[in-house]
């Protein structure tokens, strides 16, 4: 790896932001584990003052701009327990969307940026894959911000940006093999294992944050289901069993 130059002349301006024309190229949900930052900089789980892991289901949404770069951006909705999410992360079931949470606000934008109410569908993906539009930041109570859509926006399908995927990306395979080691090992123990228990377990790895959060997304990935059946073990709604 090359020594990194001191020199102020070959310095950057720093990451890239989620600003500008963006295409929504990627949309799930999911179990979002909150990370924060301990004092000597390393990951860590970001806690509420009960001192319990902050976990939200949420609506993981990939932006992409002109030049390929990528943005994941994640609209919470509510507590995981109150939700079902369909084996292909698309649907989710069970309760009612609240108007307090971020998914709520980033729909609320989409819809008053012109995106007709009448053609969402229940699946996210076929409501946001090909979306374009002019995201920036919007204030969120005066002490957050939210990425959303500001203007120039189209639906998938419209002026030649192609229809909605109805698959998204896999999830790595190293983290399905993974997840399926975890369901393995408490099903044998306990004869059953839901997806919360999993989610708790794969929390608990000894892993960066990107693998981390790698790890919670195969989750409710298709092809672990189909990696567990092909071992013996099937899904029933959110329980994993032999």
């Amino acid at each position: 790896m090359a020594p990194m130059s001191l020199r102020p002349s070959e310095a950057s301006e720093g990451g890239a932001f989620p600003r500008g024309y963006l295409t929504v190229t990627a949309a799930k949900f999911g179990e979002y584990h909150y990370m924060t930052k301990d004092p000597q900089g390393n990951p860590t789980p970001a806690l509420d003052e009960n001192k319990k892991a902050i976990v939200s289901m949420a609506a993981i949404i990939t932006l992409e701009n002109e030049t390929g770069d990528q943005f994941e951006q994640v609209y919470s909705i509510g507590r995981p327990d109150r939700y079902t999410v369909s084996a292909d992360g698309q649907v989710l079931e069970g309760g009612i969307l609240s108007k307090s949470c971020n998914f709520y606000k980033l729909m609320t934008e989409v819809v008053n940026q012109g995106y007709p109410e009448g053609n969402i569908k229940d699946n996210l993906s076929e409501t946001f894959v090909g979306l374009s539009a002019y995201w920036d930041e919007m204030n969120v109570g005066g002490t957050r911000t939210l990425i959303v859509p500001m203007s120039q926006l189209t639906p998938p399908g419209v002026n030649g940006t192609g229809p909605a995927a109805t698959t998204p990306a896999a999830a790595p395979a190293d983290m399905v093999a993974k997840a399926v080691v975890l369901v393995q090992a408490h099903v044998a123990a306990n004869g059953s294992m839901t997806r919360q228990q999993l989610g708790g377990e794969a929390f608990n790895q000894n892993l960066d944050a990107g693998d981390q959060q790698q790890l919670m997304n195969a989750i409710f990935d298709e092809s672990l289901v189909k990696a567990l059946a092909a071992v013996g073990i099937t899904l029933d709604k959110e329980t994993f069993s032999a």
